[in-house]
This record gives structure tokens, C-alpha cells and sequence, in this order.
């Protein structure tokens, strides 16, 4: 292989050159670069070389300059031939620069096994060199591509590309080089030093840079270069070309042009997302990097060397370019020219070049030559060294604290609710997370005030004084209710502070905003979960956590309303209810001097509790006897009904929940005793005993718990159309440790008053339904109105009935004795288990708290009528009549009827007249603890 260059004159002397250094039948690779470009005079040289060459490839470029033999010449015509003796060269030409043409190309060039290519493009109007890049790599990407964009000395107007014989002014060619002996090598020089800031590309297209950071690209150059960067355009602005990373190396895009819609046109792509920062050139690094370039390009064998340079290195360098060239020369023969855009293969991939000297080295020889390494020149630029450094150190640790920052305003971003107003109180900005919450887009928010979040019944003075406080320059801190785009309700906890600029005025505010909605409505839950709902006082849950809050000194008054269920039965349900609220009232005003509390914690039953220095006063036995007589004595007028009451109360100190259980055995010994009131004494030996019986059966029921011995037992019941045991009853059961069982008659008041009995139902629950899962029998179990309203409870039932799938055999028995207030939850319980196919009894109907009225409001399936009624009806003509008219009832509302303890024939005939449907007692089966089949 060998370079030979020639510095045109006239044809004649070009044909003296040829026809003395060659015989015309060589394979060349001839290239022109054109600093002339009169087509006569270009016409005539391409026609000579042409026919003189017939086995020869001919391609070229108009240039801002050429370079030939390490000499940078202007407005000549360099023709460099380079003699491939082992190497073929093919010429490819494509009419437009485009990414369906680079595919193309590189298709072609793949069958040819190409090792190297050589392209130069046209620069302007439709062709995209860039873009014919991209599609040359989609199949070629490891293909090396090296030439450029030609050019035209800085006129921007009119290119030409050389085509073997035709001047063209559009398009892209190329030169595929192939051999086995061919050596490859690729290298470029930079020496522009990044400086200051990153920006962010918001608005590009191509080669046309409008937005940087959301602001006009022009104002960007105002703002930091000076407003003098722009009066020269684009000469001033030159200076300072923009870095991007590409592939892992630094890709810099000079500015050539304003183009008519106000954007500025680069030589070369810049994409939105793109991170840019200025550059500067700096002289001295520009000739240390020259000298690498030399080190680089003497790695391997080098017959010939292709410079293709930057046209911008030649404005700005001048003279310190003659070095790098010489450099080159000092290698191999070189040739080149300065171009808009140079082209280079990097890591991965061919890209486009702005301000880079890019050098194709080839060889056809493995013969190496060590050249000696030239001194760089002495080059004073140590201010701009200096300078550069200054402010790149600056801008490192401003970037690291930005960086910082940044990754804080991330995650809150993300993860916080953040808003940004104007001092006009338009909103500027809004996090993800707020618009999430807000329900509406960021455009739709946008340009808005925090008007469109504010309900109806906001209250003003609030937003008065949030805007008072800020505008005074100090934070503000609250909460505020708002509504989102669906009118869904929320509630945030805000903190706002105004941003003041360097003279202290505000700029604009900032908001923070956590979203409470479910802590205020958990806060409602609990708080409706602690109250009554008929009274608004607390209810039996508020009262036990009130008791287990503190261990200072407590009083508890239990206050019983004897015989209330008649006063339902006999009034109506509205009069009740108005008497509860009555009593609620009449109770919380004569207890108003003392930090008391007021609790209806069951159906009839309300409590007071009196504690710390509430209790020193002496006389406070005889207050609370005086307040319960003057309740007793009080006339309650209500619907035209005068209404008087009955009492029991129970009343008792102590630190702790112990002392519930300490008023509640006061109250039944109230009721025993049928006294007004009645004091828990510690003296009162019978009492002490009961208290201390009640703690006995509480620890063997945690006993029992802990070591699994409460078991389930199953009596069964006779379908009294079908003869026989169609159904079982569950039954509670504590296995004691000699082996007997003891009945819920001896524990279960004692559980339900120490919060052990929800544990007692899941427990049966889990067991029952394990037990029952490959029998084909149908199941009841006894829930509690506690039961019932119990969310774990609930949950652990009607999930162990969809997982083995039984819902339409069981059924759930309704205790009727505890008397059912709380309607809606109980009917909404009802609901829930109807849908998943369960049956609902209630049980123990006809004595405590049995009420017909209350029937109808329930959908039930089977009504249980009480032994107590049953058990002496074939000689008890009262109780007959009654459970006639109950089954009547009954038969006609639709309910199937169980009648209970059913001991003996002459009972059961008797309730087989009364076309009773079901019958159970020991009669047809005792309780059990398995199910004999």
C-alpha cells in the first residue's frame, strides 16, 4: 500500500504527475478534497482520472480546508491516491442520507465482508448523516466508519460529494474496503474541556435545539455566555460548543446556524433527555492529546493515513493545528480535509464526531516502525488552565450538593405530596404522589389555585389565616379538608413555607402534604367503636379501656334498669330508646362536678366511672346513693308516656378490670337481694368469695385455653317429619385435668367479662368445622350478640365457611337471652352469613328478652323455643298455650321450629300435635363428644 499526494494546478500538470507516477491499470483508491469547487474545472480532472484509472475507485468532498502530506492547505484541490495492492475497494452511492439507506448500505457492505468504510455525506436539507448512521449500525454496528460531512467554509449554502465520474449536491457515498492482509486502526483527538453546569434537553428535533431546562436556547447562551455571545452569531457562540456522553465517550455538537424559526442548528443530533454541559477548547490539552494520538496510531502497521478533522478545530486552533498534522505525517503519509461532522467507530457503534480530528490508518504490511515521540510545543494558556479548573471545581462540589439534593427531592417526590404556589396563588408545580391523591393529571392541575381542592363547607377564616402567616414570611402548619376529582374526601396535614430570594422577598411557596384521611378516619372509627350509638356516651369497650389505661384508684357504678325489655314490649321501641338517652343524660349532669364518665355498655346496663381525686371526697358513697335514688324517683315523660324506673346497682373500687368484676358481683347480689344499691366491701366475706371464685374459674379457663382442652360436644336433632337425627347442636366444653367435663353454665359469665370468650368461639369454630367436614350431618353454632359484632370473630367464621365450603349446612344459632339491640350490625352479620349459604336460628326464644317484634326485623330460618316452657307441657296447660301461639307464630312468618329438652314421650306428643318441626333433648340424644354413625 502506498499514499501519494498531489497539489492540483492545471490538467496539464496533473496529467505529467500521473503518467510519471503511474501506469494506469493500478487498483486506486483516489480521493479529491475540494477547497475550489468550479464544476467546469472539476469535470475536466474527474474525467482525466476516470479514464486513466479504469480499475480504480474515485470519491470526494468540497472542504473547509484540505490536508495533504502534514500540511493544512485552503482553497486548493488535494488528490490523494492510495495504491491497494492486496485490497479491494468498492464505491457505493445512496441519494439520500437517511436511516432506511444506512440500513442498506450496511446490508451491502456485510455481503462484500467489508473491514473498513470510508463515507463522505452531504450535510444539509433532507440528509440526515446522523440518522444513516443509526440504520447503518442496526446490521454493521462492528463495521468501522470513518470520513464526514463535507463542507463548504462555513457558508452553509452549497456542498458537492464526487461520485467516481458525477458532482453531486445531495446524498451519501461510500468506499467498502476488504482484504485479509488489510490492518485497520481508528483514533480521534478531542481537547474541548467540558465547563460549568449540566443543562437538560427539553425541546429538539434533529439537528434543531429550541429548550434547554424548559428556556429558549438563545436566552441559555444570554444568560451564560453574555449577551455578546449572540451579536456575532454564530462565530461567538462557536467557541462554545455543547458535551453530551455517548457510548460511554464524549460526543460534543457545534453550533453552525440560526435557523428561521428561532431554534439553533447544530452538526449533529441533540435528543430531549439528553444531559449537555459548554465546553471550552483549551490549547494545551488539545496538544497533549495530539501527542496521544501519535501513540495511538503507532500501535500497529500504518502504510497510509486518512485525517478527516473538524472544521471548528481550524477556526479556533489555527497554527496549533499544524502540530497535530505534522505529528501524523512523522507516522505515514496523510490526507485529508476539515469537515461539518466527522465520522468515528466507538465502543460499540459508529457515531457522528463534532470538533474531533478522527484518523483511519491502514496498512497492507505486518511490518512495524517505532517513531521517535516529537516535543510538544511550549504553549502558554496556563489562565485558561487555570480558569477551567476554577470553575469545573466549583461546579463539582455545587453538582454534589445539587446531587445530594436531588436524590432528597427525589424520594419525597416519590414518595411525598409536595406542591409549589405562586405568589399569585397559582400552583407551579405538583409531585406524582399529589396527583395521585388529587385524582386529576398534572396538566389539568397546573395554572390552577387550590380553589378546585376545597369543599363546599370549608371554613374561610382557616385559608385567612394560612395566607395571613405566609405572606408575613413565616410557616404555616395544619390541616385542611379537601376533595379530590371523583368528590371523594381527604385530609391533609400541611406544612407551607414561602421561598424568599436573595433580597428576602418571596418568590413563590412550598407546600408539603401528608395525606391523613385514614388516620382521621381510623380516629372515627375508634371513636365510633368506643361509643354508643343510640346515647353518644362510651360504650362497654370504651369502659374496659378506660379501666386497663391507668392503675390509679378507680370507682365503678353498674346501674341495671330492671324489667326494661317491658317497656319495648309494652311502648314501643322509640319510647325505649328515647328513656336510654334520657338516662344517659340525667346521669352525666349529676355527676357533672367530678371528671366522671358515663358508659351504656349493655342493652339496660350503664356504668360511671370515678377515679383519682374524684374518690377523696368522703362523702361520695352517699352522693352516689342520692344520684341513684333521684334517678329512681324521676318521672321520664316521652310520647305522652310517663315513664319511671326500676333500679340495681353495684358499686366498687379497685386499680384495675378487676374491679368490673368486683361491681358486677355487687349487682347480682343487688338483684338477689332486690336492693336499690349494693357496695363491694373488702370486709364482705361473701362477696370476697365470689371475687375470689370468679379469678379460680378465669385462670382455669386460661388454662384450658393454653393446654387445648376446651373440646366441642354434639347433641343431635330429630326431625320430627323424618324420624330421625337430621342435625346436630355444638356445644361448649372445659375438659378439667381428672378427665370430666364442666358446662359453659360454670365458666362462660366469668369469660365474657374478661375479653377470653372471642377466644373461646374461634376456638370451636376451628374445631367444629374440622369435624364436620366429612360428616354429612348439618351444624349449629351458639353466637352471642359479642359475637356477632366481633370483626375477628366474623372473620375466623366466614372464612373457615368458604374454605370448606358448608355454608348451606350450617347453621348459626342467635343466644335470644342476651336481647339484641344494635340492629343494623346484626341484620348486616345476617346479610353477610345469608350469602354464603348459611341458616340462622334464634335460640332460648320465649324467655329473658324474648320479643315477636324484633323477629320480624331478623330473616331467620328455625325459631328454638326454651326448655323452660317445654319441658312441663304436657301438664302445664299455660305453657302449652304460649308455645302453641309460638308455633303458630312461627309456622306463619315461615320459621322452622326446634323445641328443647324434650326428656320424655308424653312431651313429644305433645309437640307433635302442635306440628312441631324439630325436637332435642335427652329424649333422642345426650351430649356428646363424638358423633356415633
Amino acid at each position: 500500500m502506498k499514499l501519494i499526494n498531489h497539489t492540483y494546478q492545471t490538467l496539464e500538470a496533473l496529467e505529467v504527475f500521473v503518467k510519471s507516477t503511474f501506469k494506469g491499470d493500478e487498483h486506486l483508491l483516489i480521493q479529491l478534497f475540494c477547497g475550489e469547487v468550479e464544476h467546469h474545472q472539476l469535470s475536466s480532472v474527474i474525467s482525466f482520472l476516470k479514464s486513466f484509472f479504469s480499475n480504480s475507485v474515485l470519491i470526494g468532498a468540497s472542504t473547509a480546508g484540505e490536508i495533504a502530506s502534514g500540511v493544512i492547505y485552503s482553497h486548493s484541490i488535494q488528490i490523494s491516491f492510495c495504491h491497494l495492492e492486496k485490497s479491494q475497494a468498492k464505491v457505493y452511492y445512496f441519494e439520500d442520507a437517511s436511516f432506511e439507506n444506512g440500513k442498506k448500505a450496511a446490508q451491502a457492505l456485510l455481503e462484500d465482508d467489508t473491514k473498513v468504510c470510508i463515507a463522505f455525506s452531504h450535510p444539509f436539507g433532507e440528509d440526515d448523516s446522523e440518522s444513516f448512521l443509526e440504520g447503518f449500525n442496526m446490521h454493521a454496528s462492528h463495521i468501522p466508519l470513518a470520513g464526514g460531512n463535507v463542507a463548504d467554509k462555513f457558508l452553509l449554502q452549497k456542498t458537492s460529494i464526487i461520485y467516481e465520474n458525477q458532482i453531486v449536491e445531495r446524498g451519501i457515498v461510500l468506499v467498502g474496503l476488504r482484504g485479509k492482509s488489510l490492518h485497520v486502526n481508528s483514533a480521534y483527538s478531542l481537547g474541548w474541556t467540558p465547563l460549568g453546569k449540566e443543562f437538560l434537553v427539553t425541546k429538539a428535533h434533529n439537528n434543531a435545539l429550541y429548550e434547554i431546562d424548559g428556556v429558549p436556547v438563545k436566552s441559555i447562551y444570554e444568560h451564560y455566555l453574555g449577551s455578546g455571545s449572540v451579536k456575532k452569531f454564530p462565530y461567538n457562540a462557536m467557541e462554545f460548543p455543547f458535551m453530551k456522553m455517548s457510548d460511554g465517550i464524549e460526543v460534543y455538537r457545534s453550533l453552525i446556524a440560526q435557523n428561521t424559526d428561532g431554534s439553533f442548528h447544530y452538526a449533529g443530533h441533540l435528543i430531549v433527555g439528553d444531559t449537555i454541559r459548554f465546553a471550552i477548547g483549551n490549547v494545551e490539552e488539545i496538544m497533549q492529546k495530539a501527542l496521544l494520538l501519535q501513540e495511538k496510531m503507532d500501535e500497529k502497521p500504518v502504510e497510509a493515513l486518512f485525517v478527516y478533522s473538524c472544521s471548528a478545530r481550524q477556526l479556533f486552533l489555527k497554527e496549533h493545528l499544524n502540530y497535530e498534522c505534522e505529528l501524523l505525517e512523522n507516522i505515514a503519509p496523510t490526507a485529508g480535509f476539515f469537515t461539518y461532522g466527522e465520522f468515528f467507530h466507538s465502543k460499540r457503534k459508529n457515531q457522528l464526531f463534532n470538533l474531533a480530528t478522527t484518523v483511519l490508518g491502514l496498512s497492507e504490511s505486518d511490518f512495524m516502525v517505532n517513531h521517535t515521540v516529537t516535543k510538544t510545543p511550549e504553549v502558554h494558556c496556563s489562565t485558561l488552565k487555570a480558569l477551567t479548573h476554577l470553575v469545573n471545581t466549583t461546579q463539582h462540589e455545587l453538582d454534589v450538593n445539587v446531587n445530594f439534593l436531588n436524590q432528597y427531592k427525589k424520594i419525597l417526590d416519590a414518595s411525598c405530596m409536595v406542591s409549589k404556589v405562586s405568589v399569585d396563588k397559582v400552583i407551579t408545580y405538583v409531585s406524582e404522589p399529589f396527583c395521585a391523591m388529587a385524582g386529576f393529571s398534572k396538566e389539568e392541575i397546573l395554572g390552577q389555585s387550590h380553589r378546585i381542592f376545597r369543599p363546599s363547607d370549608a371554613d374561610p377564616s382557616l385559608y385567612d389565616d394560612l395566607w395571613a402567616t405566609i405572606r408575613k414570611k413565616e410557616i404555616w402548619k395544619g390541616i385542611t379538608k379537601g376533595v379530590n376529582k371523583s368528590g371523594q374526601t381527604h385530609y391533609l396535614q400541611n406544612t407551607i413555607m414561602p421561598i424568599l430570594d436573595e433580597n428576602g422577598e418571596i418568590l413563590e411557596y412550598i407546600c408539603a402534604h401528608f395525606d391523613i384521611t385514614e388516620l382521621v378516619l381510623k380516629e372515627r372509627i375508634i371513636e365510633k367503636h368506643f361509643k354508643d350509638e343510640l346515647t353518644g356516651f362510651g360504650n362497654r369497650e370504651a369502659l374496659f379501656y378506660r379501666l386497663n389505661l391507668d392503675h390509679q384508684p378507680k370507682l365503678l357504678v353498674l346501674i341495671n334498669l330492671v324489667g326494661f325489655s317491658e317497656i319495648n314490649d309494652y311502648l314501643g321501641y322509640d319510647v325505649g330508646d328515647e328513656l336510654l338517652k334520657y338516662v344517659g343524660r340525667f346521669l352525666a349532669t349529676s355527676f357533672h362536678n367530678c371528671s366522671d364518665v358515663v358508659f351504656r355498655i349493655n342493652g339496660d346496663e350503664f356504668a360511671i366511672l370515678l377515679c383519682g381525686n374524684d374518690l377523696k371526697n368522703d362523702g361520695i358513697d352517699a352522693f352516689i346513693t342520692k344520684s341513684v335514688k333521684e334517678l329512681e324517683k324521676k318521672v321520664f315523660t316521652i310520647h305522652g308516656y310517663e315513664v319511671v324506673l326500676r333500679l340495681n346497682v353495684g358499686v366498687a373500687e379497685g386499680r384495675d378490670a378487676k374491679v368490673y368484676m368486683r361491681s358486677h358481683i355487687a349487682l347480682k347480689e343487688a338483684k338477689k337481694e332486690n336492693k336499690l344499691i349494693l357496695f363491694y366491701r373488702d370486709e364482705d366475706e361473701g362477696l370476697k368469695q365470689k371475687t375470689k371464685h370468679n379469678l379460680y374459674t378465669i385462670q382455669k379457663i386460661k388454662y384450658a385455653i393454653e393446654n387445648d382442652r376446651i373440646v366441642p360436644f354434639f347433641q343431635g336433632i330429630y326431625d320430627n317429619t323424618l324420624h330421625q337425627i337430621t342435625k346436630y347442636e355444638v356445644l361448649m366444653r372445659l375438659q378439667e385435668e381428672d378427665g370430666s367435663y364442666l358446662s359453659p353454665y360454670h365458666f362462660l359469665e366469668q369469660a365474657k367479662k374478661t375479653r377470653l370468650y372471642e377466644k373461646l368461639t374461634k376456638i370451636m369454630i376451628q374445631k367444629v368445622f374440622a369435624y364436620f367436614k366429612d360428616l354429612p350431618f348439618d351444624f349449629s353454632i351458639n353466637l352471642t350478640k359479642g359475637d356477632m359484632l366481633s370483626s375477628s370473630v366474623k372473620e375466623s367464621l366466614f372464612e373457615h365457611i368458604k374454605n370448606f365450603q358448608c355454608g348451606h349446612r350450617v347453621i348459626l344459632e342467635i343466644v335470644e337471652s342476651e336481647g339484641i339491640e344494635n340492629f343494623h350490625e346484626i341484620i348486616h352479620f345476617i346479610y353477610e352469613a345469608k350469602k354464603l349459604g348459611c341458616r340462622i336460628a334464634i335460640d332460648d326464644f320465649g324467655t329473658g328478652y324474648s320479643n315477636f317484634s324484633y323477629l320480624i326485623k331478623l330473616d331467620i330460618d328455625f325459631l328454638k323455643i326454651d326448655g323452660s316452657l317445654i319441658r312441663d307441657i304436657h301438664i302445664n296447660e299455660v305453657n302449652f298455650m304460649m308455645v302453641d301461639t309460638m308455633v303458630s307464630f312461627a309456622h306463619k312468618m315461615g320459621y322452622k321450629v326446634v323445641a328443647e329438652f324434650v326428656d320424655n314421650p308424653e312431651v313429644q306428643a305433645k309437640l307433635e300435635s302442635l306440628h312441631v318441626n324439630f325436637s332435642q333433648g335427652y329424649l333422642f340424644s345426650k351430649p356428646m363428644p363424638m358423633i356415633e354413625r
